[in-house]
């Protein structure tokens, strides 16, 4: 909520294995750039009130690297005291990949259940878990979503935890699990769907195209 910041937006840049860099700033009334060395390359967007943008002229592939807004609240608790009345806030921050259409790789979906004997366990709450798993994508950026057949029909999950896992080793891997209760697990159908670069993979929980956990 930038209605808490002081004066200026700032906006840096994290290359891989390099320490953070202030590109520029702007004001935060008019949305003017300051201090911008990069020249036209980077250039600050305000659009509306509440809402600024960075805008990357003639992207490049040495563009590559984490870009994070930030700017002085007086009233946070959170991040990087710098003196005994403000605070620096940073956004949790953006990755850009810089690729060409050949490079994009759609991910490989693999999904996990309870076998048939945990099936008639569970986790002292009445609980169990279902798991889904993207892995080998490029870019490594993905969003699940879960959906329940209701009446012929697939529909959002209302019940329910989601809690997502990101293992960044060789190969990327992003599991999201679904937490149910143990009757609906088995007796309801779920689906696991995955957006990756505009484009949806779904994949059905059901035995027999699943693994076991």
């Amino acid at each position: 909520d930038i209605s808490l910041c002081w004066n200026y937006i700032h906006w840096y840049q994290q290359k891989d294995g390099e320490t953070l860099k202030r590109i520029l700033y702007a004001d935060i009334n008019d949305g003017s750039t300051k201090g911008n060395d990069a020249g036209d390359e980077f250039k600050s967007e305000k659009k509306g009130s509440n809402h600024f943008a960075l805008k990357i002229n003639k992207l490049k592939k040495e563009h590559l690297a984490m870009y994070y807004c930030a700017c002085w609240d007086y009233n946070s608790s959170s991040t990087v005291n710098i003196n005994t009345e403000a605070l620096k806030t940073f956004g949790s921050g953006t990755k850009l990949y810089v690729t060409g259409k050949d490079q994009v790789k759609a991910p490989t979906l693999f999904g996990y259940l309870p076998s048939k004997k945990d099936e008639k366990k569970s986790d002292g709450h009445g609980k169990q878990t279902m798991l889904c798993q993207a892995s080998g994508m490029f870019p490594d950026l993905v969003k699940f979503a879960w959906k329940k057949k209701d009446a012929g029909k697939w529909g959002d999950v209302s019940e329910g935890d989601v809690v997502e896992q990101r293992n960044d080793g060789q190969e990327v891997t992003v599991t999201s699990m679904l937490i149910v209760d143990k009757d609906k697990a088995r007796n309801d159908d779920y689906q696991c769907t995955v957006v990756h670069e505009g484009k949806t993979k779904e994949l059905e929980m059901k035995r027999g195209n699943l693994k076991k956990l």
